[in-house]
């Protein structure tokens, strides 16, 4: 796990994962007593954020800054519509959903790891710290909201950098320590959070937004034994087919599509209407992964068409793309279409990706 192979396909599985947590999460089921599955949901970007640290780590080892960081710019840009399909008016309070924080701790890692390579305890520092300064970041700033700040950088906001910048630090942390301090570490927070728990310390559990000291405990139980389960059993460091690597490979597809088709589903009420839906509401779970493998496949297959994989190698094509992510929201008044519009914006972006990383990205002679 410590060489630097292009590729590993226990983090592949590791965003495989994510990905089956994330539609439990974006479902949230209100039906017979599902409810509590959406805490257990809402810890995929554990999964997510701390994988894609340790592939960004790969990308320090085999590329130069300048192509990296303007791929990672315009994913930035880009991303944003993601934001508009989850929340129409994003442009009136900007925030950083999980592809701006996909972006943004991506770009930490490869820095550190590009310029300075510190040792892999300083990670296990660096995660500690980006947890707690968001402590600082508000007793300093409390009662003052600064457009710009305020959400992008600590609560209240999605993902702020501060404190979900932690998960990127201690997933390569995770991935370059000795396996048996991933079970010490997550045996030892897990004991942590039960001792203050028996002596009714206030942990705000299920505290995600404002990150809790109890929910920070919760994600590196889950971040720990991950590892520790994935570099354990020889198995998933060969795993190199099936349907969680084919869901890690094209995790930012998923993200795109798995979300609207929940949105139309739960809008035609079909968790309802449906009398086998309603009486087994994981189902609904089934119906949207295979709805969204059906999308997948069907969009893979499209985007092999040669014409289209030379217009996406032209910067003036991405340049237009990120224009328009911000543009429609303005210039259409229609909400409906502007959703629709986002949406293959977003399609797009996932699909030809690799086509803008390969006119950046230069490799390390």
């Amino acid at each position: 796990m410590k060489s630097a192979a292009p590729r590993d396909a226990s983090i592949d599985l590791l965003k495989g994962v994510g990905c089956l947590v994330m539609i439990v999460a974006h479902s949230s089921l209100n039906l017979g007593g599902y409810e509590v599955f959406k805490f257990w949901g809402g810890l995929a970007p554990v999964l997510f954020f701390s994988a894609v640290g340790v592939t960004a780590a790969f990308q320090a080892q085999k590329y130069k800054p300048r192509g990296v960081l303007l791929t990672y710019a315009f994913l930035i840009l880009l991303g944003f519509s993601f934001n508009r399909i989850t929340d129409p008016g994003f442009l009136k309070e900007v925030e950083f959903d999980i592809i701006q924080m996909v972006a943004v701790g991506s770009s930490a890692v490869y820095l550190l790891e590009y310029y300075l390579r510190p040792r892999v305890w300083i990670y296990f520092l660096l995660g500690a710290l980006a947890f707690g300064f968001k402590f600082i970041l508000q007793f300093v700033f409390a009662g003052v909201s600064i457009s710009g700040l305020t959400n992008l950088f600590f609560p209240p906001g999605i993902f702020p950098i501060f404190p979900w910048l932690f998960l990127f630090f201690f997933g390569l942390f995770a991935y370059r320590i000795d396996n048996y301090v991933n079970l010490g570490l997550a045996l030892g927070f897990g004991a942590l959070l039960f001792s203050l728990r028996q002596i009714n310390i206030a942990l705000d559990l299920e505290n995600k937004w404002d990150m809790s000291f109890g929910y920070f405990l919760a994600c590196s139980i889950l971040l720990f034994a991950a590892f520790f389960v994935l570099r354990a059993i020889p198995f998933f460091q060969q795993r190199r087919n099936g349907l969680l690597t084919f869901l890690g490979k094209n995790s930012l597809l998923f993200l795109y599509v798995h979300f609207p088709i929940i949105l139309y589903l739960k809008e035609i009420r079909i968790h309802r209407a449906s009398k086998l839906i309603f009486q087994h509401p994981y189902l609904f779970w089934i119906l949207v992964l295979g709805l969204t493998l059906i999308a997948m496949f069907v969009l893979i297959w499209l985007a092999k068409w040669k014409v289209a994989a030379q217009v996406f190698s032209r910067l003036s094509v991405w340049i237009a793309m990120a224009l328009l992510v911000f543009a429609v929201g303005i210039l259409i008044p229609s909400e409906r279409w502007t959703y629709v519009i986002e949406i293959g914006l977003g399609i797009l972006t996932a699909l030809f990706y690799p086509q803008l990383g390969n006119m950046f990205k230069q490799k390390i002679s």
